[in-house]
């Protein structure tokens, strides 16, 4: 499954481009907007603190407006852009509560790290590892919740729950999916985050869990099966039927595909 998401995301992204780079184009300004924050604040604490705190929850109401689009576009609807706004309004209370998680995060790194480097010895890196492991923990959580918020659940208690579920049923491909998303963050940085850029890695999550799902479908349908001899091959035939046969060299030169 894990091969076929990558074939999948790819030319599912490229099919779409021109509507991923549109989407990006907000996140580039969030971006400048956190980039200028020092520039703004002037050495001001509280108002970098107070503008960074904006910049968290700017984000996330757009990346959750986001993702609902793009997760629309998954499941074969094709949203206009003139319907963004409400893409963002439905999903405001989730986005806020991740928004709220994530800028207690931060500021928990941003004072625990100096904290716990300065106390030094034992009891300061076992806090410092705590901290990572947890950060990371949290990395791989967080990349299911709007996912889910478009597939399984709106209510945002079950969504944080069955974002936790799902990392733990599925610890490896949840590990994947923070390194693919890590790898096209990096990608991003070196074109200025105009592709594929982050509605490009939100846009991969929607597809994990509509591949994911499969499993879970057919488990359901079939209580007694092992769960590590999920039969993808068929599950996966008709999502296959779509991408069809395609190639680099085909999306490149079609004419010579």
């Amino acid at each position: 499954m894990t091969g076929f998401f990558i074939k999948k995301a790819f030319f599912d992204g490229w099919d779409n481009l021109l509507t991923l780079i549109a989407l990006n184009v907000g996140f580039i300004v969030l971006i400048i907007l956190f980039l200028a924050i020092p520039m703004i604040a002037s050495g001001n604490v509280a108002l970098t603190i107070f503008m960074l705190v904006l910049v968290i929850y700017l984000s996330h109401f757009y990346a959750g407006g986001v993702s609902l689009f793009l997760g629309d576009l998954v499941f074969d609807r094709a949203p206009e852009f003139r319907e963004f706004p409400s893409y963002i309004t439905s999903t405001w209370k989730l986005s806020a509560v991740f928004g709220t998680i994530t800028t207690i995060h931060v500021l928990i790194l941003m004072i625990g790290f100096p904290f716990y480097i300065s106390l030094g010895g034992v009891f300061g890196l076992a806090a410092l590892a705590i901290l990572f492991w947890v950060s990371v923990l949290w990395w791989f959580i967080s990349l299911w919740i709007f996912p889910v918020r478009r597939q399984l659940n709106t209510e945002v208690k079950k969504v944080l729950k069955k974002s936790l579920i799902l990392f733990f049923d599925n610890p490896g491909f949840s590990v994947f999916m923070g390194v693919y998303s890590l790898i096209n963050f990096l990608i991003s940085v070196a074109t200025a985050f105009l592709v594929p850029g982050l509605s490009s890695i939100l846009y991969s999550h929607q597809i994990a869990l509509k591949l994911l799902m499969y499993k879970y479908d057919y488990i359901e349908e079939h209580p007694d099966t092992n769960p590590k001899e999920i039969p993808w091959g068929a599950l996966l035939m008709n999502e296959k039927e779509k991408v069809g046969p395609r190639s680099l060299k085909g999306m490149i030169f079609p004419w010579k595909d």
